[in-house]
């Protein structure tokens, strides 16, 4: 996922959190309808906020996949070369 994507996702869940920060902060409704249209607002407020952390914390999975596979890359390369190093200092090169 690009930066750019992450970012977008990043300020609409920002959004939707200010929105269900809004949504607590208002009175109670007074009737049954008031209250059940509240809560499904809410709902869908909370669904669209999960989706959208699930989707950022699979490209983080994602990201964190490759990162280490670099870091693992770079210290097999290390060890390669320590190993390559020292075998020429015993046989005296």
């Amino acid at each position: 996922m690009d930066k750019a994507r992450k970012m977008e996702l990043l300020r609409r869940s920002l959004g939707l959190r200010h929105k269900l920060k809004v949504n607590e902060s208002m009175e109670t409704p007074d009737s049954h309808e008031g209250i059940a249209a509240s809560l499904i607002t809410k709902w869908e407020i909370e669904d669209e906020l999960r989706a959208i952390e699930e989707i950022l914390a699979e490209a983080r999975q994602e990201n964190t996949s490759i990162k280490r596979q670099q870091i693992e890359g770079q210290t097999d390369s290390n060890d390669k070369l320590e190993k390559s190093a020292k075998k020429r200092m015993a046989k005296g090169v």
